[in-house]
């Protein structure tokens, strides 16, 4: 989504249906737009398998089949939150057969210039640990089919192998791999490994996920995150995962990854956030700052409509008047588009340069057609997203 689509709207300003949005071309020069202050800023906050697509193809082959495009994007996504709100921490990856998901966070990395941070991949790189009955029978089964990744010959992928590979994809550099069980590992290596930013536990069995999280969560950071692989999947790494948090009485609220099989939602892996849970509004806020930041010169006022959501919050430092404002406070909604474009007026004449929309206020734009063609026809659009439609009142 980039927002509501004013030009259109503009062409049809009597209708009130919903109208389908427009699709904004990007000219990015590096892959990761949410990482960038430049001014171009017409990207979406939450990238999709489109945008990734060079990066899916490149570490697709090392993913362990089936694979599943959603969980990719999301664990990408997740990737660049972080790096963008700047999240201190490694990521780390336990359970890493070829390498694949590792890997994709290696190239979030180099693709962003990030030299601070690494992927730390910890794996036996000798196979599967054997399974147990409190994995649940499809684990069982999985295990004892001798096509299967997750039997023991199959998920067998050698250190040297997996270490090549990196080499031969530019992300050495960016990784550093863990030889070793967890249960002798893991102890000795998480002081070198220190902060965690982001946490992928993709070992299937319950012995495997409990340890990690006994001998890891700890240095997962305020704000960092834990991705659950196999939560739906194996019923004993759901036990693990429930089991842990029940016995350090933690709160966290398990979020679903939803995929689609067949046309319909499929659960493909889970996640939990080390802090405020409704971290993907915090997300969009973060990015809407700085998209205020980059268009709205400083010290330039500007008019903000929020629908009373965020105030100064999000005003980046700049001088925010709300809308509509009495005594420099919100004052509610207008009752009709004539009182919007007057209040705009008014507003302009005394001295705002700017008016900014936030997304829970788009709707605005197409409840007031008044007030949109009045903007649209005297104003031009310096940015739209699908976090923030600014206009230039300057003209």
């Amino acid at each position: 989504m980039h927002g509501p689509p004013l030009a259109q709207m503009a062409g049809d300003p009597d209708s009130r249906r919903p109208r389908e949005e427009t699709n904004v071309t990007r000219d990015t020069p590096r892959p990761f737009p949410q990482l960038q202050h430049a001014a171009h800023r017409e990207f979406d906050s939450w990238m999709d398998a489109r945008h990734l697509e060079a990066t899916l193809d490149k570490v697709r082959p090392f993913v362990m089949p089936p694979v599943s495009v959603e969980a990719l994007v999301d664990l990408a996504n997740v990737a660049l939150m972080v790096l963008a709100c700047d999240i201190p921490g490694d990521f780390v990856e336990c359970g890493v057969w070829r390498g694949g998901t590792g890997f994709l966070m290696a190239e979030i990395l180099r693709g962003a210039g990030v030299r601070d941070r690494k992927v730390w991949l910890l794996d036996s790189f000798e196979g599967m640990p054997p399974v147990e009955a409190i994995d649940g029978p499809r684990a069982i089964a999985d295990a004892n089919d001798p096509t299967n990744p997750l039997s023991r010959d199959m998920s067998k992928a050698p250190l040297e192998d997996v270490q090549r590979t990196a080499m031969e994809l530019g992300l050495a550099g960016h990784s550093e791999f863990v030889k070793g069980w967890f249960d002798q590992t893991l102890r000795a290596t998480r002081d070198r490994i220190g902060p965690i930013a982001v946490l992928h536990v993709d070992c299937d069995w319950h012995a495997s996920v409990r340890c990690c999280l006994d001998n890891l969560y700890d240095q997962v950071v305020e704000g960092g995150f834990v991705i659950l692989d196999d939560y739906y999947g194996y019923d004993g790494c759901a036990i693990a995962v429930h089991e842990f948090l029940a016995e350090r009485r933690l709160a966290h609220r398990i979020e679903s990854v939803v995929g689609n099989w067949g046309g319909c939602d499929h659960n493909v892996a889970a996640r939990f956030r080390k802090g405020k849970a409704n971290w993907q509004w915090e997300y969009r806020l973060h990015l809407a700052r700085e998209d205020i930041a980059t268009v709205i010169p400083p010290g330039e006022p500007f008019i903000l409509v929020d629908d009373g959501v965020f105030g100064d919050e999000i005003a980046a430092g700049r001088r925010a008047t709300p809308f509509l404002e009495r005594d420099g406070r919100y004052w509610g909604r207008p009752p009709d588009g004539a009182t919007a474009v007057h209040e705009v007026e008014r507003a302009r004449q005394s001295g705002q340069s700017f008016m900014v929309f936030t997304w829970p206020a788009f709707w605005w734009l197409d409840a007031y057609p008044r007030l949109q063609r009045y903007l649209v026809a005297g104003f031009r659009c310096v940015l739209q997203n699908d976090r923030v439609v600014v206009f230039d009142l300057r003209a």
